[in-house]
C-alpha cells in the first residue's frame, strides 16, 4: 500500500478550517433513504488503454467520458480502502480546480470500484455530495465510508480523530 496519511504540517490542505455552518444545515435537510446502499465490492470494468477509453460510452450520460473526467479517476483510484481524499486535494494534483473535479466525479460510472468517489469528501471534511445529490445519496456515501472504518459525527463531517490520520494525498 502507498502512502496514506499526511499531517497539516505537511499539507496546505488543512489551514485550520472551521466546520461549515452551511454542511451542518444542508445535512441537517437531508433525507434518510429507505433503502440503503453500502455496497463497496462491485467492481465495473475500467478501461485501461487508450483505445478502450475512445471506444468507451458512459451508462449515466450515454457520452464518451472525457480525458480530464479519466485523469480524475486515475487520481481517486489510488485512495486505499479506509482512508479519504478532498476534491482540492485531487484538484491540486491535477491543476485543475476542486468543483471540476467534483462534477467529473458525478458522473463517475465506475463506481463502487475501481473508482471509488465515494472516498472524496470536501475540504472541511464535510461529506460531500454523492452521484451529484446531496440530498439522499449521501447517505449512501456515508455508509460505504463507515463500512470501510471511518466514522462522522451527527453533522456529516469526519470525526476529528480521522482527519489528519486517514487523509491521502500520495497521488501518482
Amino acid at each position: 500500500m502507498s502512502k496514506a496519511a499526511t499531517t497539516p504540517a505537511h499539507s496546505q490542505h488543512f489551514k485550520a478550517r472551521a466546520k461549515s455552518a452551511a454542511h451542518s444545515r444542508l445535512y441537517a435537510k437531508a433525507v434518510v433513504p429507505q433503502v440503503m446502499d453500502d455496497d463497496i465490492e462491485t467492481t465495473i470494468e475500467y478501461p485501461e488503454t487508450a483505445h478502450q477509453r475512445q471506444a468507451y460510452l458512459s451508462p449515466k450520460t450515454h457520452r464518451r467520458v472525457t480525458e480530464f473526467q479519466y485523469r480524475v479517476y486515475d487520481a481517486c483510484r489510488q485512495v486505499p480502502s479506509g482512508y479519504f481524499t478532498t476534491y482540492k486535494a485531487i484538484s491540486d494534483h491535477l491543476r485543475s480546480g476542486p468543483r471540476a473535479v467534483g462534477n467529473a466525479l458525478s458522473k463517475n460510472p465506475f463506481c463502487p470500484l475501481p473508482i471509488p468517489c465515494h472516498r472524496v469528501l470536501t475540504s472541511d471534511c464535510y461529506i460531500g455530495g454523492f452521484a451529484g445529490d446531496t440530498k439522499s445519496k449521501i447517505f449512501f456515501k456515508k455508509a460505504k465510508l463507515e463500512k470501510e472504518g471511518l466514522l462522522f459525527d451527527d453533522s456529516g463531517f469526519l470525526c476529528q480523530s480521522m482527519q489528519q490520520s486517514r487523509f491521502f494525498n500520495e497521488f501518482r
